[in-house]
C-alpha cells in the first residue's frame, strides 16, 4: 500500500512537470555594460518558495539545474545558515572552464545575494529573490558577470540567454521533485 501511494505521488508529480514545463518562459533581458554583462531574469515557477529555495540553495543538486556545472562545493559556512562560500566549476561550449569562489548571503526562503571572493572571473555578483505568487514563486534573478577570457561579446550574450531558460524549467522540476522528500 506505501508503494502504490508513492507510485501513485511520484506519477502525479511527474504529471504536473511536464504541464508545468512549458508554462516556464523566463522574460530574460541581456545587457552589456562598461562593467560586463548585466542579466535579470523574471519567471513564475509552480512550486512554492520554500521548496524553490530549497533546490535553489542545494549545492549537490546544483549540476541537475545548471547547465555546465561540472561541480559545486561548499568550503566553509555559517553554523546558522546566513551565509556559506562555495567553489563552483563549470565548463561551458567554446568558452573555458570557469572556476569560482562566492560567498553567499541568506535570507532563508525570500532570497540571497552572491559576490566573487575569487576565481577565475573578474566580476560575478548578484541576487535572487522569491515572492510567493499564487500556489507559485515569482522568481527574480540579478546578476553581473565579466568573463576573464576573449570571447565576443554576441557568443558570451548567446550562451547566457540559451542557458537560462533550460535552468529555470529544471530548477522548477527540482523544485517540484523535492516535494516528494519525506
Amino acid at each position: 500500500m506505501i508503494l502504490f501511494r508513492f507510485a501513485l505521488a511520484l506519477a502525479s508529480s511527474l504529471m504536473l512537470i511536464g504541464a508545468t514545463r512549458a508554462e516556464v518562459a523566463p522574460n530574460i533581458v541581456v545587457a552589456k555594460a562598461a562593467e560586463g554583462y548585466r542579466i535579470h531574469v523574471e519567471a513564475l515557477l509552480s512550486s512554492p518558495p520554500r521548496q524553490v529555495w530549497a533546490a535553489l540553495t542545494d549545492c549537490a543538486r546544483a549540476k541537475s539545474f545548471v547547465p555546465h556545472l561540472e561541480s559545486c562545493r561548499i568550503l566553509s559556512r555559517d553554523s546558522a545558515g546566513r551565509w556559506d562560500v562555495r567553489e563552483n566549476v563549470a565548463n561551458p561550449p567554446f568558452l573555458a572552464r570557469v572556476r569560482t569562489i562566492v560567498r553567499s548571503d541568506y535570507q532563508p526562503i525570500r532570497g540571497f545575494t552572491y559576490k566573487l571572493v575569487s576565481g577565475d572571473m573578474r566580476k560575478s555578483e548578484g541576487a535572487w529573490t522569491l515572492t510567493p505568487q499564487g500556489s507559485g514563486t515569482h522568481v527574480v534573478y540579478e546578476a553581473l558577470v565579466d568573463p576573464n577570457m576573449n570571447a565576443p561579446s554576441m557568443l558570451i550574450t548567446a550562451a547566457i540567454r540559451s542557458d537560462l531558460p533550460s535552468m529555470f524549467r529544471k530548477l522548477d522540476e527540482l523544485s517540484l521533485i523535492s516535494a516528494l522528500k519525506p
